[in-house]
Formats: C-alpha cells, structure tokens, sequence
C-alpha cells in the first residue's frame, strides 16, 4: 500500500483561490488533494458551512452529529483567520465545510484489552488492535506506519506502546493458558453429496451488470426453494465512499466486495472489503428499524437532503481495521463479533483472533485469541450473545463437518464438541455462510443451503439458482438472513418461521 504522505504531498497543490461571498472577493489559501484523504471524526460537535473566505465560514446548515460515525473523506482544505477548514464528503456525498477541531488530530485509538491463549506457534501482530491513528490534521494514517515498541507478542505478557508523530497509545497484553479440546462425537448420516458453480458470481440482480449501468435495483427479489422463502430487504450502496481510483489509499473506499453479516435487534451489520485478499477492510452497520425501504439506500449521493441526513445517521462505518477473511461475524445488544481468520491458512497449530467491536461507535473493544485444539482451524464460525461462539469445521480425514460449542468463562473460550454430519456436501465450492438459530445450524454454499440439527442430523437441502454468491448468514429468532453477491451487497431474509422437518 502506498505511503499516505506522499500520496498527499503528491496530489497537493497550493494556490490562491479567490471566493465571492456577500459581493466581495476574498483570497484564502486552498490545499486540494488529487486523491481523497479519510479524516477521523472527533467527539465533539460542530457546524458545517457552504462557504469559506479568509475570513472564515458562511452559511451554516447543518452540524456533524448526523455523519460522525460515516465514512468522512476530503479533497480540500482552507486556511482562514478563524482556523483550517476541510471540505468533507460523507458516504461518498459533498456535504459542506467543517472545522479541521472536528477531527480526531494526533490520537491512535486502540483496543482496550487484548487476551492470547498461550501459544509458541503463533505470535500476535499488535498492529492488529488498531482503530485508527490520525495525524495533525486528522487524516487517517495506515496502520503499518505506526511505530510499535513490539510487533508480535506470543507466549510472555507485555505492554505495547503506539506512536506515530505525537499521537500515543498503549495496550496491556495478557497471556493465559488454555485447554485442548478432542473431538467426542459419532457423525450422524449427512447428505448425498452434489456439486454447484465454482468461483465467483456468475449471475447478478437485474440491474447490477454492464448492460444496465450498475444503476439502482427497483424492483425486489423473491426467491424459493424447498419450503424456504426469501425476499429483500434491502438493498446496499455500491460504496459507503468515493468510488474506485478516487481514494488515495485502500482506507478511504468502502467496498465493494462484502463477506460475512449479522443481524441482532434490528441492527444489520456486514464486512467489506477493496480486494478478496485484503485482511484489512470496514465493517457498516445499517439501522433496519429506521432504515424501512428495500432501495432507498443505494441512491445516498442523490436523494434528497434531509433523507440523506437520516440515513447517514442510521448507517455506522467503522475504521479501517483488520477483519481476516471477514465472513464470520455475530452481534449482540451491544457489541459486533469477528472472527478475524485467515482463510488461506489450511490447518494447523495458529491460534485465532476474536474481534469484540463497539456498536456505539464501530471501534475494537477487546480482542481475544483461541484455539480449539493443535489441528483444527477455524474458517466459519458465528455467536450466539456476548459469550457463545459456534464453530465448523471439516474434517477431510474422517469426511465429516464437526460442530463446536465456544463457550467464554472470563478471558478463556472453552470448546465442546456439539454435533457432527457425515460428508462434503458439496464438492466444488467453499462454504461461504453459517448461521446458528432455533437449535439448527445453517450452512450455505453457492446456491445452497444446507440445514442441520444441533447435534448434526441432516434436516433439509435447499436449492437456489440465483448464480449468485451467498456471503454470510445470521439467524435471529425464527428469521435466517442470507446476503448475496452482485448487486454486491443485497440483503435477503425470511417471512416465515423456519421450516421444520
């Protein structure tokens, strides 16, 4: 990734730009940046104003606390007499001119705690607890140019320093033993193996495709199989941000590809990411109780402007962080869960990290590590409230899927093996969502979905034809959310109580 500096020094250019407000010209120096720089938001709250002279800011018509929590970049910033102010954009729409006192300036926000399982096959990357780190303007700066005292910590506790200029941290790293759990449980029959289309998307919604411009969808999407009814609700914007090539780093665009989601009281939350191999992305949160339209969403750079304050207000972005592959999540009243693996590390000895972020505030509260046992590494997992975690894992040896029970006592996530299911299921493609509700584990492939008891008796096989890749599942309640590819962040869940068998 390029140095965030000199993109800005790059793209800077200095001139005297002449502004007519009330009549009369005024000559205030300008800073326009080539690529967009992402500014962090503060805690205060300020006015926003259309204009800017030498003198200050004019026209003041609306105030930061509807758009604290979106992503905030800028192209442009003004030196007056009553201070610097930048020219925000928000969600990828021009918003108005802000006090650069807005910003968070010189700090490094980092996890308040981090717990590891003792463990002398995997070290820790400290880097990984960073929120944000900001300079004296507020413009976020790339994680890896922050200064660490120690850049891994494995098997001894330790207290970890940040800096960078005069922005600050510091995080208390404890290390704890941990027990191996061993799997106890026979498998249960599974299902007669069969095979999908393997890659990637190779459909879309109606109006995601070249033909149709990427436009909006207008129209929702019902879709049936064996029972199960799905139908939109609601369909994501194609960036949270400036799209491609307008950013000056990977930072500033949110989206477009989307991993993993979670549901709990109304709150949708997904992963996005810049590219598939990126271990660092955003997580959105969209307020489904404010937010009741299927489509509006998508169309945040040009509905009206009092709908776009709302929705900017119901839709949360957190910082640049690291996520891993991103596709297991779950959330709480309170808090956002990641399972932040590395989906291209096959099996072995690693640990795992375990992300609790804030809902207030989309920041990384606490990271825990794990590990089942020596050989069992997790790729799909999801949470159950604050304390349970349900993990899968196949097993190619034995030919079966293993369900594990995580339960957390203190900083310790202790492992029970729930259930297991004979078989691959599907032969060619990955999984690519888990879901856990009504004592029924939920396992999505391409175009399949796979339903099975607590304790691994196959119950159903669901079948769609959408060509559309499944990215991510939760279940609240009676009702299983699944998200879909292209349109790259559409949304769909159930009406109806979970079929039985």
């Amino acid at each position: 990734m390029r140095n965030n500096k000199k993109l800005i020094l790059a793209g800077l250019l200095i001139a005297g730009s002449l502004l007519t407000i009330n009549g009369q010209a005024n000559t205030v120096q300008a800073k326009s940046y080539g690529k967009a720089v992402t500014k962090i938001a503060g805690n205060g709250n300020y006015a926003i104003y259309h204009n800017v002279s030498s003198k200050g800011p004019s026209g003041k018509f609306t105030s930061t606390k509807y758009f604290k929590h979106g992503q905030i970049q800028s192209k442009e910033s003004r030196s007056t007499r009553k201070g610097t102010f930048w020219k925000i954009i928000v969600d990828g729409r021009n918003v108005g001119w802000v006090s650069e006192k807005f910003f968070a300036r010189n700090q490094i926000s980092v996890a308040n705690e981090v717990s590891l399982v003792k463990n002398s096959d995997y070290s820790f990357p400290t880097r990984d607890a960073i929120n944000y780190a900001t300079d004296a303007h507020g413009t976020a700066i790339n994680p890896n140019k922050v200064h660490v005292s120690r850049k891994y910590v494995s098997t001894n506790p330790d207290k970890v320093t940040y800096s960078y200029g005069k922005a600050k941290a510091e995080v208390n790293i404890d290390v704890h033993d941990g027990d191996m759990a061993s799997p106890s449980v026979t498998p249960k029959k599974g299902f007669k193996t069969t095979s999908t289309w393997n890659g990637g998307s190779k459909g879309s919604s109606r109006n995601w495709n070249r033909a149709h411009g990427y436009r909006s969808e207008t129209t929702s999407n019902t879709i049936k199989s064996n029972g199960l009814t799905l139908r939109t609700r609601l369909f994501q914007p194609r960036f949270l941000s400036l799209g491609y090539g307008q950013a000056g780093d990977a930072m500033g665009q949110v989206g477009v590809i989307p991993e993993g989601m979670t549901v709990n009281g109304g709150i949708f939350t997904t992963s996005l990411f810049t590219s598939s191999n990126s271990q660092y992305g955003h997580l959105v949160s969209y307020n489904l109780n404010a937010l009741k339209s299927k489509y509006a969403a998508q169309n945040l750079t040009t509905m009206k402007w009092s709908t776009f304050k709302s929705y900017a207000k119901n839709i949360k972005v957190s910082p640049y962080i690291k996520l891993g592959h991103g596709q297991s999540l779950g959330s709480s009243s309170s808090y956002i869960y990641v399972l932040a693996n590395d989906n291209k590390y096959n099996n072995g000895p690693a640990s795992e990290e375990i992300l609790q972020i804030r809902k207030s505030d989309m920041k990384i509260n606490k990271i825990w590590t794990f590990r089942i046992s020596d050989n069992r590494y997790i790729h799909n997992a999801t949470f159950v409230g604050d304390d349970t975690m349900y993990a899968l894992f196949h097993n190619g040896g034995h030919n079966c899927y293993e369900y594990w029970k995580l339960t957390r006592d203190g900083d310790t996530w202790n492992a029970t093996e729930v259930g297991a299911t004979e078989g691959r299921f599907i032969s060619n493609s990955p999984v690519q969502g888990f879901a856990y509700g009504d004592g029924h584990f939920f396992i999505g492939f391409n175009d399949n979905i796979f339903k099975v008891s607590e304790n691994g008796s196959a119950q159903k096989h669901y079948r769609f034809n959408t060509k559309r890749e499944i990215e991510g599942m939760s279940a609240t309640g009676s009702r299983l959310y699944v998200q879909f590819a292209q349109r790259a962040e559409s949304v769909s869940y159930t009406h109806l109580t979970l079929p039985t068998t």
